[in-house]
């Protein structure tokens, strides 16, 4: 994009000059994506159609949401027209602030990341204590179960994940087991489905890695990128992001319930911080484990972890899904 370009763009925010700009194309497929970064100040995001006013006024109030529990979150800035969006050709574009903190993953071998974790998991409940069930995004958040995001297609991500595993192991002859792990999903998505309009929720960001974490001196100080971010219900967000992958190095050197004791025992930990800020209801308490199962044994991470190990050690394997599924 030519700077008179931009510049023309600019002037519907009422900014007449600029003095320097970067651009960054994350264009996926037919989904344009171009951020363009003016004077260390503002980011400038001009989208294929993906984005509407409905959803940048929610990202602008979860933003917000953020800013008054002390988490840095960049502003979107509102057009002459009285809009976040505004059309440039074919192409929708919006205006924020730009950041100028590092994130995690350019401090990898810097931070001290089980200190930021346990900052980012007191946030996530001090969120969900404050604003659940405010303002609810009609958009879901990419955790969602049952309920669909945006990029899911027909079964939710979980499910979808499951379903890659399920392949793996019939092509692998574990049919027994794949019998076991449909029941075992079946069984927790039903008891989830009796109540799960019942289960308190929040809007939140919904893509905590750590390229959209930013670190200062060591610290959680804020969030970018909100595309993944919409309403989900709050224990799900917990188990979800308190999920505990295994490396290949783990999976190698312990034993099946050496790997499972670990996996649930971090996970509790996180919880435990979570719930420092966050009381649950009772109906959440009943159904935290359903979510919990879900997660053990169809989060992304997970999976792509398990078709690993099952070249690795398909009976080590098999005797840690047994007792994921023997819980």
């Amino acid at each position: 994009m030519t700077r008179q370009e931009i510049l023309e763009i600019l002037k519907r925010y009422n900014i007449h000059s600029f003095s320097k700009y970067k651009e960054l194309d994350t264009t996926k497929g037919n989904d344009y994506r171009l951020n363009v970064f003016i004077d260390d100040r503002y980011v400038l995001r001009i989208n294929s159609d993906s984005i509407t006013e409905e959803r940048l006024k929610s990202i602008s109030r979860l933003c917000e949401r953020y800013r008054k529990i002390g988490i840095v979150t960049p502003k979107l800035y509102i057009s002459l027209e009285g809009t976040y969006l505004t059309k440039y050709n074919a192409y929708n574009c919006y205006l924020s602030d730009y950041l100028n903190y590092k994130t995690e993953e350019e401090l990898e071998n810097e931070c001290n990341h089980a200190q930021i974790k346990k900052e980012i998991l007191r946030s996530i409940g001090r969120l969900s204590r404050l604003y659940t069930n405010v303002d609810l995004s009609l958009i879901n958040s990419m955790w969602s179960i049952i309920d669909l995001a945006p990029l899911d297609v027909e079964i939710d991500e979980k499910q979808e994940n499951l379903n890659t595993l399920i392949s793996a192991l019939e092509d692998s002859g574990e049919i027994d087991v794949v019998n076991k792990v449909i029941r075992f999903n079946q069984k927790n998505r039903e008891a989830i489905e009796k109540v799960y309009k019942k289960l308190p929720r929040c809007v939140i960001q919904g893509d905590l890695n750590w390229s959209n974490i930013l670190v200062e001196e060591n610290h959680f100080k804020g969030l970018i990128d909100f595309n993944m971010s919409g309403t989900e219900v709050n224990i799900n967000h917990f188990c979800a992001e308190t999920n505990r992958e295994i490396s290949l190095d783990e999976f190698k050197k312990h034993s099946a319930p050496e790997l499972y004791k670990m996996v649930i025992q971090e996970q509790n930990e996180n919880l435990d911080v979570i719930f420092e800020e966050y009381l649950m209801n009772d109906l959440e308490k009943v159904t935290l484990e359903n979510y919990r199962s879900i997660v053990l044994i169809s989060q992304y991470p997970n999976v792509m972890g398990y078709l690993v190990f099952l070249e690795e050690d398909k009976n080590k394997l098999i005797e840690f899904i047994n007792l994921i599924i023997q819980r």
